[in-house]
């Protein structure tokens, strides 16, 4: 093959490949803080990064924003994992991680308000971020960022999972 034709081939793929960005440790810490306060809101136990969660969240952010579209993890018949997930996606450099993270926690408005966070599929899908950061048995997260240039996409993965059916968030 011609160089010419490798560069212009290796661009492409530049071009169409989702920029990934590891959450710094400032991003991570800032993460956590908006967890570990609405955790301590409810008399739950704060959680920790995880370095594992955080590799796994950044290839599925990186699958989202390949797609650009927002689907949870096992949807298309991906093995279990044994990991909880929330997701986030939005305008490209709009929203900062606090902001992200802050919307999940804006649903304890909607929590409140409901009188089981499992009680049908309208209550979760308004609570069920919520639930997952301040979820009892969580202990770990780990999140990464991805975008394709038109949007962002953050993924957060929870050991251990929680929004277990017939179970108390705390």
């Amino acid at each position: 093959m011609r160089p010419a034709l490798i560069l212009a081939m290796m661009s492409v793929a530049l071009c169409t490949a989702p920029a990934l960005a590891k959450m710094t440790p400032v991003e991570q810490a800032v993460v956590l803080d908006v967890h570990n306060r609405e955790r301590a809101a409810v008399g739950v136990a704060p959680i920790a990064w995880n370095a594992r969660l955080a590799a796994d969240a950044e290839r599925w952010a990186a699958h989202l924003a390949q797609i650009n579209g927002l689907i949870h993890y096992r949807t298309a018949g991906e093995p279990e994992n044994g990991e909880g997930e929330n997701l986030f996606m939005g305008t490209a450099r709009a929203y900062r991680i606090d902001e992200m993270v802050g919307l999940w926690a804006s649903e304890k408005r909607a929590f409140r308000r409901a009188r089981r966070w499992d009680q049908d599929g309208a209550t979760f899908e308004a609570v069920g971020h919520y639930t997952q950061m301040v979820w009892r048995t969580t202990r770990e997260v780990g999140c990464a960022i991805a975008s394709n240039g038109s949007d962002d996409f953050l993924v957060c993965r929870y050991a251990q999972p929680g929004n277990m059916i017939g179970q108390k968030p705390f």
